[in-house]
């Protein structure tokens, strides 16, 4: 017996009967797409549904099996014989065979299907737990910042600065980056956040402490401008330091920038102070706003924010100096603000296009 032989015989008898798929498939208790199938010799049916399908064909087993009447047979005795033994018990068996190996691939595919969820759960919790960190952090906060209705903390972590937007629990308002003697103040935060992008939240933002002392002293050259509201300002770098976090490590420094009026080659102490940036990569002075009066730019050590600008934003009775960040600068500004090692690339750079360009003429 084939399957196209079975799947015809139950066709037949089915329309004989006066059924269609739809009232077999009910009588048996199952789809008529599954009746479909067996006419269609997609696929045998189960074992189990073999007398209720003969029954409902008005056969018996073994005619079913044999895929002919018992009735129409031959006359001869022998070939009665052949229907009702050994052909109804090879069909019973072939599809005995045929259910084993569906059920059997039914497994199989169940089997594949588990362990592939489980790969992929397995890998998803691999990258999650390698691009999320949950932290608690005992650190500075370098900047506040509101955008639509949403607060935002920056901190340092490694060289980067973490935006982390303040949840519920953290009294955004009531956080001071420095107290009244300038000195850098400290907060205990519970953090998330994702390390490629930098961005996250903070639950909990509590005031742990404040940061004392400085760093070695190194002077380098002073250079005077016309700064705020000063006809003549001397400005330098000092306290240079490797930056833990850059790459290659050792080779970029970070540095303070002090601003002060007086003479330039007094001691500290007599001087007075205008501004002093610390930790950072290199600053200039320039009008960056062109309305007549230089502002301080400062090339920060974070790529999220590389500039940093200070302004005068009071009047001739009032006189202060504000902050606000920059994402860019002019081309000119870029290039004063190069580092020492930039600088130090920038040269062997152009040397060895200039050579090259030599070599190309010699030829």
């Amino acid at each position: 017996m084939n399957k196209q032989q079975f799947g015809n015989f139950i066709a037949e008898n089915r329309k004989a009967a006066g059924l269609t798929q739809k009232d077999l498939a009910a009588r048996v208790h199952v789809t008529d797409k599954a009746v479909s199938k067996w006419e269609r010799a997609l696929s045998y049916p189960d074992v189990t549904l073999l007398e209720p399908l003969a029954e409902a064909l008005g056969l018996g087993v073994e005619e079913l099996m044999a895929c002919r009447r018992l009735e129409q047979k031959d006359e001869e005795e022998e070939i009665v014989e052949n229907i009702r033994e050994e052909r109804p018990v090879q069909n019973l068996m072939e599809i005995s065979r045929e259910n084993l190996k569906s059920e059997r691939r039914k497994h199989v595919w169940q089997t594949a299907l588990a362990l592939t969820l489980m790969l992929a759960a397995t890998l998803g919790t691999i990258w999650y737990c390698s691009t999320y960190v949950s932290e608690q952090l005992d650190t500075a906060i370098v900047l506040k910042e509101t955008v639509g209705n949403a607060n935002y903390l920056y901190v340092e972590n490694e060289g980067h600065l973490l935006r982390l937007e303040c949840g519920a629990g953290v009294d955004f308002d009531g956080v001071t980056l420095e107290n009244e003697w300038g000195e850098e103040r400290t907060y205990r935060m519970d953090c998330r956040w994702n390390q490629r992008t930098y961005e996250g939240s903070v639950s909990t933002c509590q005031f742990s402490g404040e940061i004392l002392g400085g760093m070695m002293d190194v002077q380098f050259e002073v250079e005077s401008d016309q700064l705020f509201w000063y006809d003549e300002v001397y400005y330098t770098s000092e306290n240079y330091y490797p930056d833990p976090y850059a790459e290659p490590r050792g080779q970029v420094f970070l540095c303070d920038y002090c601003f002060w009026i007086g003479e330039w080659d007094t001691e500290k102490w007599n001087r007075e102070t205008v501004l002093l940036v610390e930790d950072c990569l290199t600053a200039a002075v320039a009008d960056i706003d062109q309305d007549g009066h230089n502002e301080v730019v400062v090339r920060t050590r974070w790529p999220e924010k590389p500039y940093m600008a200070y302004d005068w934003c009071g009047d001739n009775q009032v006189k202060e100096i504000d902050q606000f960040w920059l994402d860019s600068v002019s081309p000119e500004l870029e290039e004063r603000l190069m580092t020492i090692a930039e600088w130090q690339e920038k040269t062997s750079q152009e040397l060895r296009e200039a050579l090259a360009r030599e070599g190309d003429v010699a030829i």
